[in-house]
């Protein structure tokens, strides 16, 4: 198993609103199958994301805000995911973001944080 933390940068829109390029991504690429979360996914400034190898797609994802407190989890109930349902791999990840290796343990304790 691989686990990575990414941070998301803000970038300017035309509109001078400042959005971040997972709300980018998400506007293009992924549909809205996380009805609990849509409403917080723009506060969502770091990912945790885990992988079989590196060559794999993600399994599981948790959202963290600037403070890193967890927000959401998926898939969790009805949350399908938002970095699960494409065709990004861990290497993808990597050359993409801002990414750092994150340990199994982290990750799992912060998937045991009870959501609100």
């Amino acid at each position: 198993m691989e686990f990575l933390k990414i941070k998301l940068e803000n970038v300017k829109s035309n509109s001078g609103k400042t959005k971040s390029i997972f709300e980018k991504l998400v506007s293009i690429f992924i549909p809205k199958a996380n009805p609990d979360f849509e409403n917080e996914i723009d506060q969502v400034m770091f990912w945790l994301l885990e992988f079989e190898d590196e060559n794999s797609l993600p399994n599981r994802e948790i959202g963290l805000d600037k403070d890193q407190n967890v927000l959401m989890k998926m898939p969790f109930n009805e949350n399908y995911g938002y970095w699960i349902d494409n065709d990004f791999t861990f290497s993808d990840f990597m050359k993409m973001f801002d990414a750092e290796f994150i340990t199994q343990t982290f990750f799992e304790e912060q998937w045991s944080v009870e959501l609100k």
